[in-house]
């Protein structure tokens, strides 16, 4: 593939998608508990089904997530995205592809997917992500 096509692709796409360099030290990566412990407990979308405006997905998410859908082949995939919340903007810092067993017309959530979206939130929690 020429180059000139790859980054002219990209440049589209950042266009369509008002894709935004954010830099590392912006208060976005910054997590705190005591906050998102007050907006869970106010659970505003739940009087409010159109309570989210905006979704921000991380770079790292987005391509877990590419990867992880290009694995699936044509298989359905499942998974989950962590993150938090600011204001009325969803804030996608991190995603995991789930251990589950696809066919072609639906993804098999056993126990085990369920023992492990438990460990990998807990441990995500224990390193305070």
């Amino acid at each position: 593939m020429d180059p000139m096509d790859v980054e002219t692709a990209r440049a589209t796409f950042e266009l369509e998608n008002q894709v935004v360099a954010v830099p590392s030290n912006d208060g976005v990566f910054q997590w705190n508990a005591a906050e998102q412990r007050a907006i869970q407990s106010a659970k505003p979308w739940s009087k409010d089904p159109n309570y989210f405006k905006q979704a921000k997905v991380s770079a790292l998410a987005l391509l877990k997530m590419v990867m992880h859908a290009r694995s699936g082949g044509s298989l359905e995939i499942m998974g989950l995205m962590t993150g938090k919340v600011d204001g009325n903007t969803m804030i996608v810092l991190d995603s995991f592809a789930l251990p589950v067993e696809g066919t072609e017309t639906r993804v098999n959530a056993a126990a085990e997917a369920n023992e492990y979206m438990v460990e990998y939130i807990t441990a995500s929690n224990n390193v305070g992500e």
